[in-house]
């Protein structure tokens, strides 16, 4: 009952959660676009497409988004910008906090989130300064739908209007700029609209523009949520299965139990059918019951879900509906079906010599036909599920694996530790009665050990990852290592910069020049996002790179194959990483197109990249005289000690042109994202671990008869209590220190492979893992055992025998 609660508890708490979210985005896309139809840009949009729009009677609206630096008085922080026209939105409305009535920033004035309040120590009143003008700050943004993700939208919003834009200076060379076109009309209209862009698009090859409707609203958001869906239900599912496990052991608990009431009802007459249709309905009132609790558990859950995420949400989410609880309610109705169906049919087939010999019927082809459909219709919802046959195989194979490892240690383990504990701990009856015990009932133990150290290892590689990992990670990097990037620099003003930053104590810094250029060919072949099938290689096609030039190889970056630039002649150094995505070797000509010019080269070098460094990077390099000419803006990495947070004011002051990214600020905000995330895994694992004490708890309620039968004998050759409870307490701290070990050691070895192969850092907590484990496993057996042991302590050698 309580196993199979917690299988509905914990697949419909995802579930809710997943659901509201995807239903947000089916009943609010309009509202996600802020329009019909949208078109993206990462440079300005050719004036044909809102001339076609006006001629077409379509309604629209232009938005411009990038990064820059906002002051308030001496305080300066980087904001996301937003500069919107007149008619904006088209579909929704803005939720704000304003003294005027307007549907967006008027003239001369912004809107800012809370966050900036905060940053920057503000209120509305007060004047803000962005680039070349003054702003009033006019309004508090408490609701934007069509924000959207991507790393940059983690900034604080500043919402401007359109109108003001150019007066700022802000957008330049090298500016990162993102430029949408926003459409609303009837239906028929914006189709025709969509064929048309879609067909101008593809004829022209027009790059860094896309199309999105309210069928493809928000795809990053999409893709985000979908993976993290998937992710969440296998884990949830992961704790549907080891709860399946204990609805298996209490359903042969409950066999042994009713075979004799079944035996005395053959007796009296009644059929096989009746039987079978008495224990249906047991099951279907386990099952209505287990919905109802489960369901109820599992609304607080995901409302506990939805406050840890925050803002990592969407704002308004509709109410449940009921499609999820189905879903979980028949999941969890198949593993009854599948674990507790055969042994229940059983009790079809018993015979009434049961009452005389007390065997019990053996499970016929009938019902391991039931048990078999059971288990390959969960197989087909952890499919569903995952949404992905390939993940869903994957998580299969390696649940399968992590069992029959755990498994096959946890046996050896026992029958090692019951060899070398005879021998040499022959004064301590209570330990080497405990091991024997386990020996004894080896299959139980195996299965205890497994399925709690299986949890354990998943509650401990998310400690580990959200405690101690990042912090490795950020340990790793140099005290002094840049935590300042300052990009959009123009030619005429490095040297005001440097000089700046060498009078506020700052080393004299290096800038890098960086050019914008799109990828158009590869091998003299135009290529397009359509012809990679991989997401990351479709985005770096679709996007510009950054270029840049050098004679020298930079610092941190290390040659794995070929040569590093020598000479004039046409040649590109490339990143290795960027290589394996597009599928590119030493050799392959790459052409770019800069400033409405083509330049054609050879890939003659892999770089690989030290991005713990914190320093400037480029993935792809060329010679001096192959870009020196063309039109680039400059960036610079440094290191600002604390007490002169004052000079981001002043460099944002003297150059409002300039973005300065403050590393540590990003950090944080990484750091917060991970904890949230960690904190949902860490809720949703907890149910695993309460699913993996409660196969304790019915595993040790399986051999309750036996352990019953050994004390009874105990208690007649004169036992006392206190032996009782130091056989017990062995015994549980036999399977909790093994599974706590196994689970700590995997998760540390899990841990550090992420650290070693990933992040590539040196991360070595096996002891802490260890210990951790052992502990957390200890205490879960000592729950587990804890009322069980002490009705055997306290009843007579009568009253255990009575119990058999």
């Amino acid at each position: 009952m309580v196993a199979l609660t917690l299988s509905v508890a914990a697949l419909s708490s995802v579930s809710f959660l997943a659901d509201r979210m995807q239903r947000a985005f089916q009943f609010d896309a309009r509202q996600l676009l802020a329009a019909d139809l949208l078109l993206v840009a990462d440079q300005p949009l050719p004036e044909r497409f809102i001339l076609e729009a006006q001629e077409r009677k379509l309604s629209f609206a232009q938005t411009i988004v990038f990064p820059s630096m906002a002051t308030v008085g001496g305080q300066s922080k980087l904001a996301s910008l937003k500069a919107v026209s007149a008619t904006y939105p088209l579909r929704g409305s803005l939720k704000v906090s304003s003294s005027t009535v307007t549907l967006t920033p008027p003239t001369g004035s912004v809107w800012i989130d809370p966050a900036m309040l905060n940053a920057l120590r503000t209120k509305v009143g007060d004047h803000m300064r962005l680039g070349d003008k003054d702003f009033l700050i006019g309004g508090i943004l408490e609701r934007e739908l069509d924000r959207g993700a991507g790393f940059m939208n983690f900034a604080p919003r500043v919402m401007m209007s359109l109108d003001d834009l150019p007066a700022t200076g802000l957008i330049g060379l090298g500016s990162r700029v993102t430029y949408r076109l926003l459409l609303a009309g009837n239906d028929q209209a914006i189709s025709d609209y969509e064929t048309w862009a879609a067909k101008s698009i593809a004829s022209e090859g027009l790059r860094g523009l896309r199309i999105e409707t309210l069928e493809n609203a928000q795809p990053m958001m999409r893709k985000t949520l979908e993976r993290a869906e998937r992710f969440l239900s296998l884990v949830a599912l992961l704790t549907a299965m080891v709860a399946a496990v204990a609805i298996a052991l209490s359903a042969r608990r409950y066999v042994l139990r009713q075979a004799d009431v079944c035996a005395v009802m053959k007796c009296l007459g009644a059929s096989q059918k009746t039987i079978l249709v008495n224990q249906i309905k047991v099951l279907g009132a386990l099952c209505l019951l287990a919905a109802i609790i489960g369901a109820v558990f599992a609304y607080g859950v995901q409302e506990i879900l939805i406050r840890i995420l925050g803002n990592l949400v969407l704002a308004n989410l509709p109410p449940l509906s009921l499609w999820p609880l189905a879903w979980s309610i028949l999941f969890s109705s198949f593993l009854l079906i599948g674990f507790a169906g055969p042994p229940l049919f059983s009790l079809v087939m018993i015979s009434p010599v049961r009452l005389i010999r007390k065997e019990l019927g053996s499970v016929n082809i009938k019902a391991l036909w039931v048990g078999l459909f059971g288990l390959i219709t969960c197989l087909a919802l952890i499919a569903i599920a995952s949404q992905d046959l390939k993940l869903a195989s994957w998580v299969a194979l390696s649940f399968a694996l992590a069992v029959a490892v755990f498994a096959v240690v946890s046996w050896l383990s026992l029958r090692s530790l019951n060899i070398l504990f005879s021998k040499w701990c022959a004064r301590s009856f209570a330990l080497r009665f405990a091991l024997t015990a386990q020996a004894r009932r080896a299959g139980f133990a195996v299965m205890q050990i497994t399925a709690l150290g299986i949890a354990l290892m998943a509650l401990l590689l998310i400690l580990l990852l959200r405690q101690d990992l990042l912090a490795t990670w950020q340990g790793n990097i140099p005290v002094d290592a840049p935590n300042r990037f300052m990009i959009n620099v123009q030619e005429d003003q490095k040297l005001g910069i440097t000089e700046s930053l060498i009078a506020a104590g700052v080393a004299n810094p290096s800038f890098s020049p960086m050019v914008r250029a799109r990828l158009v060919e590869v091998n003299g072949k135009n290529i397009g996002p359509n012809d990679y099938l991989d997401e990351n290689a479709r985005r770096l096609v679709d996007r510009e790179f950054n270029l840049s030039y050098t004679e020298q190889l930079p610092e941190g970056n290390r040659i794995t194959s070929g040569k590093w630039i020598e000479g004039t002649a046409p040649q590109v150094s490339l990143e290795v990483g960027i290589a394996k995505t597009l599928r590119l070797k030493l050799g392959d000509q790459m052409t770019f197109e800069l400033a409405g010019e083509r330049v054609t080269a050879p890939i003659t070098s892999l770089r690989k990249l030290d991005w713990g460094s914190m320093k400037v990077n480029f993935f792809v390099i060329m010679p001096p005289a192959m870009l020196a000419e063309m039109p680039q803006s400059w960036i610079t990495s440094y290191y600002q000690r604390a007490g002169i947070e004052g000079l981001d004011y002043q460099l944002a002051q003297s150059y409002p042109n300039l973005t300065i990214v403050d590393v540590a600020t990003s950090l944080r905000q990484i750091q917060d994202v991970l904890d949230r995330l960690s904190s949902v895994l860490g809720l949703l694992f907890t149910f695993t671990i309460v699913a993996a004490i409660l196969v304790l708890v019915a595993a040790i309620a399986a051999t309750q008869d036996e352990r019953f039968r050994s004390a009874a004998l105990l208690k007649a050759v004169g036992a006392s209590r206190y032996l009782l409870g130091k056989i017990a307490i062995a015994e549980l701290l036999i399977i909790g220190t093994l599974s706590g070990a196994l689970a700590g050691v995997t998760a540390g070895i899990a841990a550090w492979a992420l650290g070693h192969f990933v992040l590539e850092i040196e991360f070595n907590a096996f002891a802490q893992s260890l210990i951790m484990g052992i502990c957390f496993g200890v205490f879960a057996c000592l729950i587990a055992g804890f009322r069980f042991q002490r009705r055997i302590q306290t009843a007579t050698a009568m009253e255990c025998l009575r119990e058999l």
